[in-house]
């Protein structure tokens, strides 16, 4: 069952400092046979800090941005907690945290996540060890783990967004929309991101409003946008060649460097034999910068489609056009050049394509 939070003392903590520091101390536990306690920026790679532990004890004080949200972590068990001023506790054997009713809402959040996080990295080192087999048996069982994975991940992006609601008049939907923004449509994002939210202006809001921005390039209903560049035998080519001419056009976004854009390949490939000679075409538009390893990518993975690159990688022109932000990603393009549909992947792509050739 779904448990509102409605902290009324939430409120006090949504007006963000302007690049103001706070004096942040975290005490608390942890096993006492670990020897030091880490501090991470939500979304850094690496700790900012650290504290030593001794006799199972801590303590941490340092000068941090206001309303930085922030992971202790010692050993394998971690807490959030917020940089809003007050003192803060952490037991890092428990997993509990005493402090602002923010810093609580927060961790009692990202301990349920976690939970979430732990189910698919199990199910991931299960698929992980059957991938390597080659057995009919482990086959299937893979189907049966991708299955449980997606439904586990469903049902995580519900509850980080159901999260994201309900807390609305205070600062942690910053946090939560950086973990499942690259999962909701613009619809959802358009709903989420409300200029009149006090998390709005926050520094971890600035990659989720670039994709939103992003997106807003390459919206189901708009026309295409050309653009010009060379193909694999160094002809400069346009996308009008294809795009508009009464047939669906599918600009295909990949790298040969990109292990999710090979993995993906073998299904576009299976389409495009399937419904090219219906009028089904595709035209690659490639992030590499070499070359070589993008034109040996396409004649390993028989690629027969017309294929486009500026070599530029991420500067690529097609990047910047269509807002792509990751890869594999891909634009659907009915017969008139207006976009139907974006980022098919795996069996969506197969099924638009039955839904327009009927087949």
């Amino acid at each position: 069952m779904k448990k509102v939070f409605t902290f009324a003392a939430l409120l006090c903590a949504t007006v963000l400092a302007s690049a103001q520091n706070v004096v942040t101390k975290i005490s608390g536990t942890a096993p006492e046979t670990e020897k030091m306690v880490y501090i991470m920026k939500d979304g850094a790679r690496a700790p900012m800090d650290s504290a030593a532990v001794t006799n199972g004890k801590f303590v941490y004080s340092g000068d941090i941005e206001a309303n930085t949200f922030l992971r202790v972590i010692c050993g394998k068990q971690q807490v959030a907690v917020v940089s809003d001023g007050s003192d803060i506790t952490a037991n890092l054997t428990s997993g509990q945290v005493e402090g602002s009713a923010l810093t609580v809402l927060f961790n009692n959040t990202f301990q349920s996540i976690m939970g979430y996080t732990k189910q698919m990295n199990d199910l991931y080192g299960k698929y992980a060890k059957l991938s390597k087999e080659q057995t009919e048996e482990a086959k299937a069982e893979i189907g049966v783990i991708e299955k449980e994975f997606d439904k586990i991940e469903q049902e995580y992006t519900a509850f980080v967004k159901s999260r994201i609601v309900e807390n609305q008049n205070t600062l942690m939907p910053a946090s939560l929309l950086n973990q499942i923004y690259m999962s909701l449509s613009y619809a959802e994002l358009k709903e989420l991101i409300k200029p009149d939210a006090p998390y709005y202006n926050h520094p971890l809001m600035t990659r989720v409003k670039k994709y939103q921005q992003a997106l807003e390039k390459r919206q189901p209903g708009m026309m295409y946008t050309d653009m010009a560049m060379a193909d694999d035998k160094g002809v400069e080519r346009k996308l009008s060649e294809w795009c508009g001419k009464g047939n669906y056009v599918l600009l295909d976004f990949w790298a040969s460097w990109c292990g999710p854009c090979r993995q993906e390949m073998p299904n576009v490939v299976a389409n495009y034999e399937k419904y090219h000679d219906k009028g089904f075409e595709i035209v690659g538009i490639s992030f590499d910068s070499k070359g070589e390893s993008w034109k040996e990518a396409v004649q390993k993975m028989n690629m027969k489609w017309p294929q486009l690159s500026d070599l530029k990688g991420w500067r690529s022109l097609g990047a910047s056009t269509y807002g792509i932000m990751s890869i594999p990603s891909c634009v659907l393009l009915d017969g008139e050049g207006k976009i139907v549909a974006i980022d098919l992947r795996g069996d969506d792509l197969g099924k638009k394509l039955k839904e327009i050739y009927g087949f």
